[in-house]
């Protein structure tokens, strides 16, 4: 990476799912790519699994990987890093490209020209401290899909003054990324409450009409939530009522009829697009 101006740096999480890291791996190689990327990977695995990682890395870095993307591959076990938002922050710290984005394992852009559409807009960007996001393809199930925002949006400004976008649509400065670091005591809604300080510190925020990742929900913030996490999140004086309350809702409704909680989420979405 000797004097290589790197533009971009995805910066991706993984731990213990070999299925996962691979899809996010062939999504990023499947990128068209004109400029120069880095790719930080800090895996938390187990010995066995990150073996299989590195040779899943290797066997696309010798013969598939773009010649333009540039690997940082962590032992996140050799390092002082505790949990999820100590690696993000870790991750955000060392990253070289000018803007970040995060794609954990797992996470895949939406099509082969995502990265390059977010990347094209920076272009027209005046201000340092600047965010590009775009739509994610938000993925409960094959029956149960929906763009969040929706194609119907009439005030992105308005929409997020009550929304944030999913963390794996947005580009963001390095500068403004690093004003802030993840809160390690939040547990899983540490992701929502540094999204809300970039948008807030944002100079200058473009959106994209288009879907640019999808977005499974099969991640431990998508999912129904244990007792003691009900229990951390409403006893936090910090977290807002609207947070406890679509937490509570997560955690009333019975395991074998949550895909009614996302069908909710899907016309809930709607409704806020036609009105703001």
């Amino acid at each position: 990476m000797i004097n290589k101006v790197i533009n971009t740096s995805i910066i991706t999480l993984s731990k213990n799912d070999n299925k996962k890291f691979n899809r996010t791996l062939k999504s990023i190689n499947s990128q068209k790519l004109i400029f120069n990327v880095e790719w930080i990977i800090i895996d938390g695995s187990d010995i066995s699994i990150q073996e299989k990682n590195i040779k899943i890395i290797s066997k696309y870095f010798a013969s598939k990987l773009k010649k333009n993307v540039y690997i940082k591959y962590i032992n996140s076990n050799t390092k002082d890093l505790n949990g999820i938002y100590s690696c993000m922050n870790y991750g955000k710290k060392i990253a070289k490209g000018n803007y970040i984005i995060f794609l954990n394992s797992g996470d895949e852009f939406f099509n082969k020209y995502s990265l390059n559409i977010l990347i094209k807009r920076t272009k027209n960007i005046s201000q340092k401290d600047s965010l590009v996001f775009g739509q994610a393809n938000i993925i409960a199930s094959k029956k149960i899909k929906w763009l969040f925002p929706g194609k119907n949006l009439n005030s992105f400004k308005k929409w997020l003054t009550i929304f944030e976008p999913n963390h794996q649509s947005m580009l963001i400065s390095k500068s403004l990324a690093g004003k802030f670091d993840f809160s390690e005591k939040h547990s899983v809604i540490a992701d929502g409450f540094w999204k809300r300080k970039i948008i807030d510190r944002s100079k200058e925020i473009i959106y994209i009409n288009k879907p640019i990742i999808n977005f499974y929900l099969d991640g431990v913030s998508s999912s129904k939530p244990t007792k003691k996490l009900i229990s951390e999140i409403l006893l936090n004086k910090n977290i807002t009522l609207k947070r406890k309350f679509i937490f509570l809702i997560k955690f009333i409704f019975p395991e074998n009829l949550f895909f009614l909680y996302y069908i909710i989420q899907k016309y809930k979405s709607y409704i806020f697009d036609l009105i703001l």
